[in-house]
């Protein structure tokens, strides 16, 4: 995803935070602090803040165990997206990164699945699959994705772009309400 196409589309004032790149620890480190720091200088409501925060974490810890591996010429195949945007009643946090086609219809029905889920719903199948421990061929359960709609309270938007035959690029789109 190209950062200059979100850009373009908003005003300078509206972009809080982006990044895009590779995912290492120290990165992890260094974007949760820049965040941190970002969000203390916006006049928000110190609940809206841990959520931005909380859902932040989960999106990037989610990226950096989901990086793809897929060499495809040119594309930095490992190259995530993380951005913060202010806008009139919300945050929204967009998180992007390539996953091999293959990939795509089973990341949307989890992410419909959960969609359909109220708040307690979503808590009880958060536990049920916590204590299943079942995982996937990638060491995933879909506890981030659940956790990132529990955490913001609002149905999780996506966005799948073909970039080649084999290699897609994933977007999850999440709000958060100024109100909290």
């Amino acid at each position: 995803m190209d950062l200059q196409k979100i850009a373009n589309n908003m005003s300078k004032e509206d972009l809080i935070f982006t990044y895009q790149g590779v995912v290492n620890d120290v990165i992890v480190g260094d974007i949760l602090q820049l965040v941190e720091s970002a969000l203390n200088a916006e006049e928000i409501k110190s609940k809206v803040k841990r959520k931005i925060f909380r859902v932040l974490l989960e999106g990037i810890q989610n990226l950096y165990k989901h990086q793809n591996e897929i060499s495809e010429g040119e594309n930095s195949e490992e190259e995530v997206t993380t951005v913060l945007i202010r806008n009139s009643g919300h945050y929204t946090l967009i998180f992007g990164n390539y996953i091999a086609k293959s990939e795509v219809d089973t990341l949307r029905e989890r992410i419909d699945l959960i969609n359909t889920k109220d708040k307690s719903q979503l808590r009880e199948q958060f536990i049920e699959t916590l204590n299943d421990n079942e995982r996937t061929k990638d060491g995933g359960s879909g506890l981030g994705l659940m956790d990132i709609a529990r955490k913001s309270g609002q149905p999780l938007s996506y966005e799948f772009d073909e970039v080649s035959q084999k290699l897609t690029y994933f977007k999850l789109i999440v709000k958060i309400n100024k109100d909290g």
